[in-house]
């Protein structure tokens, strides 16, 4: 597997070790700014801005869209799991606004930012919609939705999973900050 070195020269802001995979997009690399120690992974699929704090990883075949007018904030120690999907905007396809997509007409779209505090994160396969923050230490488990209306029941240093959203148990939160301060740990 190869990096893409390339892509860091069109980017807002590219920090110290950073690993960008070949073939990920970015559709608007200008507003996408990553801090020290970051990789994303191969086929990924980035279309909004895009800020992600240091010593976070985002796996192959994720896709982080819903355009460049809104944004998804990785505060630092975060994860994106493979195949994994945050939508900062999502239309309305009760057929109230239109029949297709708003490209074709003017369907009506929910927009939001995504916010994932310190050492927050998802699994694999994971559905996050827009508006959502997930608050610090907290984990969602794979193929879950994250929803708007579970916006109230996330709490930090927890795990959640399914559809819907359902506590499972929480995080080791001492063991969690311990680690990310131990430089033998740290490879």
């Amino acid at each position: 597997m190869g990096w893409n070195e390339e892509i860091k020269k069109q980017l807002k802001y590219c920090g110290e070790d950073v690993y960008i995979g070949h073939n990920t997009t970015f559709t608007c690399p200008g507003e996408v700014s990553l801090m020290d120690r970051v990789r994303i992974d191969p086929f990924s699929l980035i279309t909004t801005r895009l800020d992600v704090g240091s010593n976070s990883h985002i796996c192959s075949h994720v896709v982080i869209s819903g355009g460049k007018e809104q944004f998804v904030g990785l505060d630092g120690w975060n994860f994106i799991g493979y195949g994994s999907q945050l939508f900062t905007a999502s239309e309305d396809y009760s057929g109230d606004f239109g029949p297709v997509c708003e490209f074709w007409g003017s369907n009506k779209v929910f927009r939001g930012d995504i916010i994932f505090k310190a050492f927050s994160g998802v699994a694999s396969n994971v559905i996050v919609f827009p508006g959502i923050i997930l608050p610090k230490g907290c984990a969602v488990g794979a193929q879950s939705l994250v929803h708007s209306n579970d916006k109230k029941k996330l709490k930090s240093w927890n795990i959640y999973v399914g559809k819907p959203l359902t506590l499972l148990k929480g995080r080791n939160s001492n063991k969690i900050i311990e680690l990310s301060k131990d430089k033998d740990w740290l490879k």
